[in-house]
């Protein structure tokens, strides 16, 4: 073979080995990328779990909620029982209470009436 055969395929050679150099840096850079973005799905997953793990416990916390519910409607309703119970008991109380006062009233007047029968009698 000719010299300037093989300075030919020399030449080929050595631009084949530039593009390959070049190929491995793009490879290269294509490493960097792929592994800053296993990074980046890494952060990805520990936030999933953060967020998972929240929401169990929002879901522990908020479990309990309908028995709230239940004990707070059962509380109203037997306040509005004591509620309907003091009235009744409230208007009992004030007509005992009046019925009282009149007799009371009746007494005083009975009582009036006699002293002053008393006193007729004991003026004459």
């Amino acid at each position: 073979m000719s010299d300037a055969i093989l300075n030919q395929i020399l030449n080929q050679l050595q631009q084949m080995d530039k593009r390959f150099d070049q190929v491995d840096k793009q490879f290269d850079k294509f490493d960097k990328r792929l592994d800053h973005m296993e990074q980046r799905l890494d952060k990805m997953d520990e936030r999933l779990d953060s967020f998972d793990q929240r929401l169990s416990t929002i879901e522990d916390h908020t479990r309990n909620i309908p028995l709230l519910q239940q004990a707070v409607l059962e509380t109203l309703d037997i306040t509005k029982r004591l509620e309907a119970s003091q009235i009744t008991f409230e208007r009992k109380v004030t007509s005992e209470l009046n019925t009282h006062q009149h007799s009371i009233d009746i007494l005083n007047r009975r009582q009036l009436r006699m002293e002053a029968d008393i006193e007729t009698l004991k003026s004459r």
